[in-house]
């Protein structure tokens, strides 16, 4: 019988190897021209940017995938449960229904003694919850950011994602599940941003929201999906991303990416769905996750679109004296803040 030494073939699957890792990147090269040509709006003026990337909107969320299309949801049904009274604010824990059989879990914080109030919608990050990124018993690298923006007289609302780590709660399988919404037509990023949207309904029909003012910021998967939420939710009038935009390539996990989304949404042209709206975005510079070069280079397209539509004041950009953390002054909260209040 014959015989071989193992490593005879293997200069055949070293090829098929550097095959496909060229294929890749000539695909990609592809994607990019793809991409430019679909994503097309009217510089002309904001107003007619805003109604140019109605339809790009709609193809943003076709491809997320199901639910984002379902429009006609009416007002959600909510448990409301008070939880405590500080001199900031009154805190409530709330389960939302979503869907049927699907709840939103989040701690609502609103003002204290106020009628009226701006709503901004906090996001934590992997491995984090509600009570995590509002203080209730730690604050890590979020550094109080839940409870710094209530210090300005506004409501927050603090959803938990599918993210949370071992500690808080069942072990989870976040890419396993992703894998299994996907083969049904959705995704995790398609559920979560829907539940936000859902929580939305429920908050400006009960609430006195100040003239639908809602903002939203977030910390890493935080600010990945405050980007992502508010591309897709016009009624977020203003965003403030930390420590998440960057090159969508070098950063291609798996729940941040769908079919094709390099041939038409990468992280530009999702800030590009926000435009006009105000957006802020900051990166550390030493984040221990994120190449801060690599964000730097993409925001030079961000802010391209803004400046063509003369409203340069309308994009707050910075890389501050830090690491994979919500930064630990307040200029990217009262840029925010600045639009809503």
């Amino acid at each position: 019988m014959y015989s071989e030494p193992i490593e005879v073939g293997a200069s055949f699957r070293i090829k098929q190897q550097d095959e496909l890792k060229r294929l890749v990147l000539e695909r990609r090269v592809e994607a990019n021209e793809r991409r430019h040509r679909f994503f097309q709006p009217d510089l002309s003026s904001a107003e007619a940017y805003a109604d140019s990337i109605v339809h790009l909107r709609e193809e943003y969320r076709a491809m997320l995938g199901w639910p984002m299309l379902e429009d006609s949801r009416g007002i959600p049904a909510a448990k409301v449960i008070e939880v405590a009274t500080d001199e900031q604010s009154e805190i409530y824990r709330l389960e939302i229904e979503a869907m049927p059989g699907v709840t939103v879990y989040g701690l609502l914080f609103l003002p204290v003694g106020k009628t009226q109030y701006p709503l901004v919608i906090v996001q934590h990050g992997g491995g984090g919850t509600p009570e995590l990124c509002s203080s209730f018993f730690d604050s890590t690298n979020y550094n109080d950011m839940t409870r710094r923006i209530t210090r300005y007289g506004v409501a927050a609302f603090a959803p938990q994602l599918y993210l949370w780590s071992d500690a808080f709660g069942p072990a989870i399988d976040r890419k396993q599940m992703d894998v299994e919404l996907k083969q049904v037509g959705s995704s995790i990023t398609a559920l979560e941003i829907f539940k936000i949207q859902r929580s939305l309904d429920f908050l400006l029909a009960r609430y006195p929201i100040e003239d639908g003012r809602v903002g939203m910021t977030g910390l890493s998967y935080g600010g990945f999906y405050t980007l992502y939420t508010t591309a897709a939710e016009p009624r977020i009038k203003a965003a403030f991303s930390s420590c998440c935009f960057n090159d969508r390539y070098t950063y291609d996990w798996s729940d941040w990416v769908w079919f094709d989304s390099a041939g038409r949404f990468l992280d530009t042209e999702v800030c590009g769905l926000i435009a006009p709206r105000p957006l802020a975005i900051e990166v550390g510079i030493f984040d221990e996750l994120f190449d801060v070069s690599l964000a730097n280079k993409e925001i030079q397209k961000v802010s391209a679109i803004y400046d063509a539509l003369g409203i340069g004041d309308r994009l707050f950009y910075r890389e501050f004296e830090g690491g994979h953390e919500y930064g630990k002054d307040d200029a990217g909260i009262e840029f925010l803040l600045r639009w809503l209040c």
